[in-house]
């Protein structure tokens, strides 16, 4: 079972999918669009977070007792201007964000986790932290085939493109699967996915749930 949504920006957070649904187990997705001179509040309660900026600038406060990291996440305008910033929270930890002069939009994917581990906040392009860290994201890595349970998002510069992605399913049974700007695809466990199209003019950012080592 696939499941695609499409996503339309307002302001504050919009939540897409819940563990349990879609055929997704771990998964929570969802994007964050706030203006200038605003700030949104939340706790991670019993998940992992992930922050990704898709575009502006903000400050991040994070706060758990002693576990504390302040900085600056995002540089880039928008997903087409250069790599994005991160920030990955652990659970039971309050975190805020306060934009200045610019806008911030900000995709948040969560998972289950009862790791005691340390918030930390990435500079553009840096990808590693903690190892006990479930999710992990890619941005742009169109000729790797997506497999496990992944949730990806598309954007185009213009927005009347599409790309096709070839899905195969649990039992091998195969699918083109056409998406536009905006849309999110949900992609089961023991399902395959790969983009075939439009890799050139196509953003795609994928998060997916992996076992902590050890």
């Amino acid at each position: 079972m696939t499941t695609v949504k499409r996503y339309t920006p307002v302001q504050g957070y919009s939540q897409f999918i819940h563990p349990e649904e879609f055929g997704i187990a771990k998964l929570h997705f969802g994007i964050l669009n706030l203006s200038a001179h605003s700030t949104y509040f939340d706790h991670t309660d019993d998940c992992e977070v992930v922050l990704i900026t898709l575009g502006g600038k903000c400050t991040l406060l994070v706060g758990h007792n002693g576990n504390k990291a302040n900085g600056t996440l995002g540089e880039r305008p928008n997903v087409f201007n250069g790599k994005a910033s991160v920030a990955y929270i652990p659970h039971h930890t309050t975190y805020e964000i306060l934009t200045q002069t610019d806008s911030v939009e900000i995709a948040i994917g969560k998972t289950p986790s009862h790791s005691d581990i340390a918030a930390v906040i990435l500079n553009p392009g840096y990808v590693y932290t903690d190892e006990n860290y479930q999710l992990y994201f890619s941005e742009d890595d169109t000729p790797t085939e997506l497999d496990g349970e992944v949730i990806s998002f598309y954007r185009f510069q213009d927005e009347n493109e599409t790309t096709t992605v070839h899905l195969i399913d649990n039992v091998g049974n195969k699918e083109n699967i056409v998406l536009g700007n905006n849309q999110i695809l949900f992609i089961p466990e023991k399902y395959k996915a790969r983009l075939i199209s439009n890799e050139d003019n196509c953003y795609q950012l994928s998060i997916r749930s992996v076992t902590p080592l050890q």
